[in-house]
């Protein structure tokens, strides 16, 4: 008898843990990929260095120019082109591709929230040189990451964290956070 497919969407704001909950879940056997692969890889198709605005302005001129499913609908050539029946998908920041993504089988959209000054204090522990260095810095990627662009075109994480099936508050632990992982994955892999 086949598996149920289940793939997992991650939806948060900077630093609530999407990359570790990816990781916790890769250690589970699920195939990590996410929306900004998408991107990095359409950079790098153009010999450019991959930067935070460089990565904020091609994810924009892709949905402007391809519609703003774009990035889903290219990460969701990727699950199927996998062939794993259990995937995770990061990155989801965009009220459109919440939209599409829904609409396909065995998904399921996940928000992950966390407090601002926790989430600061984890990108400074992370140290990506894209990483803005000061809190008042921090606050201004945030929100243009929360709500840019019009409509259903740009990035609109509160719209994105209201359609979540699942929200998980991430301000403890990475034991106490695998934990509330394992909770989801008992109803979805039901």
């Amino acid at each position: 008898m086949d598996r149920k497919k289940v793939i997992i969407g991650l939806t948060g704001k900077l630093g609530s843990g999407k990359g570790t909950i990816a990781e916790i879940l890769a250690t589970k056997g699920f195939f990590s990929t996410s929306l900004s692969d998408r991107i990095r890889e359409e950079i790098r198709s153009r010999n450019l260095d991959v930067t935070r605005e460089r990565l904020l302005e091609v994810s924009d001129e892709l949905r402007r120019k391809e519609g703003p499913t774009v990035l889903a609908k290219r990460t969701w050539e990727m699950v199927i082109l996998c062939g794993k029946d259990r995937v995770v998908i990061d990155s989801i920041r965009g009220e459109a591709e919440v939209d599409y993504l829904t609409k396909q089988p065995g998904f399921y959209l996940v928000g992950v929230t966390v407090d601002v000054e926790t989430r600061f204090l984890r990108i400074k522990e992370r140290g990506r040189e894209s990483d803005p260095q000061t809190l008042e810095e921090f606050k201004k990627v945030e929100e243009r990451d929360v709500r840019s662009g019009k409509g259903l075109i740009g990035r609109n994480i509160q719209a994105c964290l209201d359609k979540a099936e699942y929200t998980i508050e991430n301000n403890g632990t990475v034991e106490e956070l695998e934990k509330k992982i394992d909770k989801i994955l008992v109803e979805v892999l039901e």
